[in-house]
């Protein structure tokens, strides 16, 4: 039987809480280690604006309840009980639930390790809404980039740089610890 341990568990918004899992009986570098989960009392629906990672994909597993997950404008609704959506590196991808609706997602770093939750870590710690700047630093440490309208991911990738470089400056640096 899997050892699972809460590490940590941040509030996201009204009603949304993200737990940070970590299961001791799964090898360092699978999937299964490190596992961000989110609850949604259906208070506030979660909602995840369209964003993409350069360096790594995500598996999202729907335990109860159902989402929107758009992947590069295509939109589909994943209920629970549906195979694993595996979110490949370079889509651009939200997720957006709904209204009144309790909902349960797990998400699952590709390659495995424990970065993904370092960076939910990093994001929320300070609460929900740390500022512009400090998001900017977040992103550009943790391999998110910003879906720009214009659609290109070269052009995502310098506003990354060039507003992520600045907030280095001033900006907190990323925790060390959960």
């Amino acid at each position: 039987m899997a050892s699972v341990k809460v590490l940590k568990t941040l509030t996201m918004g009204k009603g949304i809480t993200l737990s940070l899992l970590k299961n001791e009986d799964a090898a360092e570098d699978s999937i299964d280690r490190y596992v961000a989960e989110v609850v949604a009392t259906g208070e506030e629906p979660i909602k995840i604006p369209p964003h993409w990672h350069k360096e790594h994909a995500e598996q999202m597993t729907i335990i109860e309840g159902r989402v929107k997950i758009t992947l590069d404008g295509v939109e589909r609704i994943v209920n629970a009980g549906d195979p694993p959506v595996l979110i490949e590196r370079r889509v651009v991808h939200s997720i957006e639930g709904f209204k009144g609706e309790k909902f349960v997602g797990q998400e699952r770093p590709v390659p495995g390790g424990n970065y993904k939750i370092m960076f939910f870590n990093d994001m929320l710690h300070k609460g929900t809404s740390p500022g512009f700047w400090y998001l900017m630093r977040v992103f550009y440490d943790g391999d998110g980039y910003i879906a720009l309208p214009l659609h290109f991911r070269f052009l995502d990738e310098m506003f990354m740089k060039l507003f992520g470089g600045i907030a280095h400056l001033f900006a907190a640096p990323r925790p060390t610890e959960l």
